[in-house]
């Protein structure tokens, strides 16, 4: 099946290179101003919109009634979504697709377009406020179970779990432009934090960022592969490094161009792998990297000798009650458990809502109270591990006005913390760590909960663990 998609995208590219020169294959100039017509079309749907005979839903929203991995689903009913392109084509490194987020600044939300298209950026170019009629098309993953919610044409006749572009002719009737070219702010994030499905398909930043030592000399990709390269690019976050990857297509203009030596800046699209096992950053452009200042070095463990936290779980059996912690279950009936996991040889806190029966699992695990002001500098830790995560989810968030009480969980305000958590594509036999995430600026007494969202439906029913809870302090 892999082999076959393979051969399918190099048969595109090869047409496209074909045919480029003599079929104009929607070619477009950039508007600054669009026609009469176009105005006339955006302005119906609008009219529309106001009227009520068309729903605006938000990106977000719609990307909730699709479930990774599973059949497409045709919108039979008059939707639309408002979004702003944050991808390009320009210099080859995106190729018959597009992505548009809800914000031109701070996104909640993003999908991909995938469309038969080449010259994307002369229609839907970077910032453009595009609006999509929904109602024909299909929500779906152009690789099932990729992660990558994407907005297409119609099912694959070779496989029906998958969509297949949306054609230029039906585009017409579906996508709508406005005269608004948007700036577009990048979206700071740490990489620990790009796999939070919030970023994906989101415009982002990582600052301090260089590429590993054993990128260099090298470019950007490698010149045996045939379609795309991953490099690993780091960052420091207080005392440790975190890993990401670049991934560049071999038809980008910049494919050739040595990797910077220094360290620095990097804006890019978030998105997934071919196989849909890693996280990548896509970049539009090598202008999107600025990496000529120093590489930046880590902290020293050593300098954060107070432990504020240190909880691996080891003394727990059964429901998980430790002193000054709090396990409580908002909806449903599980609770985290104590277990013993036999990979690793050491217990850990346990969460799933698998055969539950269910209709919603939200369970909280909180920490007891760290006071923050006794420390200057202070940074958290733990570990993750999921054998299937489904579309179950584990939020890691922190309150510095919860009163430990556990009517008023839900009434406290709680900040979502950028820590990497484990995810479907990760070895199940294996923890992987958070990174270390920077505490130092919330002050007094804060409290760390880990809250589960699953439910007894097969699709939801995902299990996760935690280890090793430590919070190192100056």
């Amino acid at each position: 099946m892999k082999t076959n998609k393979i051969i399918i995208i190099l048969l595109a590219f090869v047409s496209s290179i074909s045919f480029t020169s003599c079929v104009e294959d929607g070619y477009f100039t950039v508007p600054q101003n669009l026609g009469v017509e176009e105005n006339e079309n955006l302005n119906a749907l609008l009219d529309s919109i106001n009227q009520g005979f068309v729903e605006l839903k938000s990106i977000k929203d719609l990307k909730k009634i699709y479930i990774s991995g599973s059949n497409p689903i045709e919108i039979v009913s008059n939707i639309a979504v408002k979004g702003y392109v944050i991808s390009s084509d320009e210099n080859g490194n995106f190729f018959r697709e597009f992505y548009i987020q809800d914000q031109p600044e701070n996104p909640t939300s993003g999908i991909k377009v995938a469309i038969n298209l080449t010259n994307i950026n002369t229609k839907f170019n970077f910032g453009r406020e595009v609006y999509v009629r929904l109602k024909g098309l299909y929500i779906g993953e152009t690789n099932s179970g990729d992660g990558v919610t994407t907005i297409g044409g119609k099912v694959k006749l070779v496989d029906n779990r998958e969509i297949d572009n949306i054609t230029v002719n039906k585009s017409l009737n579906q996508f709508f432009r406005s005269k608004t070219i948007a700036e577009i702010i990048p979206k700071i994030v740490t990489l620990g934090d790009i796999n939070n499905p919030e970023n994906l398909c989101t415009y982002v930043s990582v600052e301090n960022a260089y590429f590993a030592g054993n990128t260099e000399g090298k470019t950007y990709i490698d010149p045996t592969e045939d379609f795309d390269t991953k490099r690993t690019i780091e960052t420091c976050q207080g005392p440790g490094i975190v890993e990401a990857f670049v991934e560049t297509s071999s038809f980008a203009d910049f494919a050739n161009l040595a990797l910077p030596k220094g360290g620095g800046f990097l804006n890019a699209v978030v998105s997934k792998d071919f196989p849909g096992d890693f996280t990548v950053l896509v970049l539009n452009s090598a202008d999107g990297v600025n990496m000529n200042g120093t590489k930046c070095t880590p902290e020293s463990l050593s300098d954060f000798s107070t432990i504020l936290l240190n909880e691996n779980f080891e003394t727990t059996s059964g429901d998980i009650n430790i002193a000054g912690w709090t396990n409580y279950s908002e909806k449903g009936t599980k609770l985290w458990r104590s277990y013993f996991d036999n990979d690793v040889q050491s217990r850990a806190a346990n969460i799933g809502s698998f055969r539950s029966g269910n209709a919603s699992t939200i369970s909280w695990l909180i920490t007891k109270g760290i006071d923050l002001d006794t420390t200057s500098e202070e940074y958290f830790s733990f570990d993750t591990s999921t054998s299937f995560a489904d579309s179950s989810t584990l939020e890691v968030l922190i309150s510095s006005n919860w009163d430990g009480l556990e009517t008023t969980i839900t009434s406290a305000n709680w900040e979502k913390l950028p820590a990497r958590i484990a995810s479907n594509s990760d070895d199940f036999r294996t923890f992987i760590n958070s990174t270390y995430i920077n505490l130092s600026n919330y002050t007094g007494t804060v409290y760390i909960a880990f809250k589960y969202i699953g439910s007894g439906d097969e699709d939801f029913d995902g299990t996760y663990e935690i280890d090793n809870v430590v919070i190192n302090a100056k």
